[in-house]
């Protein structure tokens, strides 16, 4: 019998390690990133809907006994969904402190939590949870079932159009004052969140917005085309992205812009064109491996290439590699700086940590242009040194940038590990460092 040559025998081979080690450091780097970005959003809800004095499940229970658990509504609602043990929605509760605030009853505000049953839409009941009132008037309004009960009949979208200038609500004999004073704060709450959710823009694609969108378009032609071959125009590319990104709209990315769309919301609505620009700066390299904004719309990473021009190759400095190492370590560092300003909600203003608003002549401040100006000198001597050396922005992108199969597991991600620890236990704990620090 004649043995078949193993070379010949049909197999079918297995998908390389490797690639399956890259599509996983890809989809776990992109993971920490939105994790991060989820928890600086989710405290910032949670504070400006619980404010200083969260309401606590006892209180909601003692309206509607079946509330298990709470959860925060990113919406402009601002207020918490009540779910049952199944974790299925039964009710919402709001408060109406702080925005309430100030109307004043007799002598002072009342901070009320309303709870709505999901079945009904209805209000379940009422507590005044605190009030600067008169402490024998909020007793009164307690204890009168009448004026409490009145509630009921109400839903949200009711209270929307509650007009008590037409007597829809009645006060409470003796506390007056305190009880109507309470019925304002109820329908101001309500009515207040409504507003800005019917004021929301609605989207209107601007001029500016289209030019954005046009030189994500270009960079994207420039990168993966055969247009990448032409240097004059890629440089005279370079050149206008400097100029309009830079000097002209200040269209930028950069910490302080993703730490206020993390804060509050992606205004997709009114700047289309910027999300679109960081959608490209993120998703591209994290697809392809090319770093479209870094190479070649980055006005800062543009003036350093240019200046580099101008000083030989026999001219530049050769740091030693454990220096290179050392400074390798300031992007992480001015990440993690960032990421306690953002929590522990510090005066200071992320965009002096960065570059990037040198540009805009008329607002930049002083220690942003101290930090342009570096880092264009240090670009005469050491290639792109900003963009290696100092730039938290370029490290995130870079970070998540896709390495094929020659990628592995490094002290960047371990050191994303550390970071997203650290934005856990800031979404737990900050309010509590915030007291300790502050006081």
């Amino acid at each position: 019998m004649t043995e078949l040559p193993l070379a010949s025998l049909p197999h079918k081979s297995p998908r390389p390690a490797s690639s399956l080690r890259s599509l996983a450091l890809k989809f776990y780097r992109m993971t920490v990133l939105v994790l991060v970005v989820c928890l600086i959003r989710d405290y910032y809800v949670r504070v400006r809907v619980q404010g200083e004095f969260p309401i606590e499940l006892h209180e909601v229970k003692s309206i509607m006994p079946a509330a298990e658990a709470l959860r925060v509504d990113h919406s402009e609602r601002m207020g918490l969904f009540i779910l049952d043990q199944n974790q299925q929605t039964i009710g919402y509760a709001v408060r109406t402190s702080p925005i309430s605030d100030e109307i004043i009853g007799y002598c002072g505000p009342s901070d009320t939590l309303l709870v709505f049953e999901q079945a009904t839409g209805k209000i379940a009941g009422l507590s005044i949870r605190s009030s600067g009132d008169t402490t024998s008037h909020v007793k009164d309004v307690r204890k009168n079932q009448y004026y409490m009960n009145l509630w009921k009949q109400y839903s949200w979208d009711d209270l929307v159009i509650l007009d008590l200038k037409q007597g829809d609500i009645e006060g409470v004999s003796g506390a007056t004052m305190t009880s109507m004073g309470i019925a304002h704060a109820i329908a101001f709450r309500i009515q207040h969140s409504h507003k800005k959710i019917s004021d929301m823009q609605p989207f209107e694609l601007q001029p500016a917005d289209g030019l954005l969108i046009f030189f994500c378009f270009a960079a994207c032609l420039i990168t993966f085309t055969r247009l990448k071959q032409y240097h004059w125009l890629r440089y005279l590319f370079k050149l206008s992205a400097l100029i309009y990104l830079g000097f002209l709209s200040g269209d930028l990315l950069a910490e302080s812009l993703f730490a206020g769309w993390a804060r509050y919301t992606i205004p997709w609505r009114q700047s289309f064109g910027l999300v679109v620009l960081a959608a490209c700066a993120t998703l591209i390299p994290w697809t392809t491996r090319r770093n479209i904004y870094c190479q070649s719309l980055c006005p800062h990473g543009t003036a350093q290439e240019l200046l580099g021009k101008f000083v030989p190759a026999k001219r530049k400095w050769k740091i030693r590699v454990d220096v290179k190492r050392a400074l390798r370590w300031i992007p992480g560092i001015l990440i993690c700086l960032i990421l306690i300003i953002i929590f522990l909600d510090l005066p200071i203003d992320l965009a002096e940590l960065e570059a990037f608003d040198a540009y805009l002549l008329t607002s930049a401040g002083v220690l942003s242009i101290c930090i342009a100006i570096t880092g264009l000198l240090a670009s005469l001597f050491v290639p792109q040194a900003y963009c290696h050396y100092g730039c938290p922005t370029g490290a995130i992108l870079e970070f998540i940038r896709s390495h094929g199969r020659a990628d592995h597991f490094g002290k960047a991600d371990f050191v994303a590990a550390l970071l997203l620890i650290m934005a856990i236990l800031f979404n737990q704990y900050a309010e509590i460092l915030k007291q300790f620090i502050f006081q």
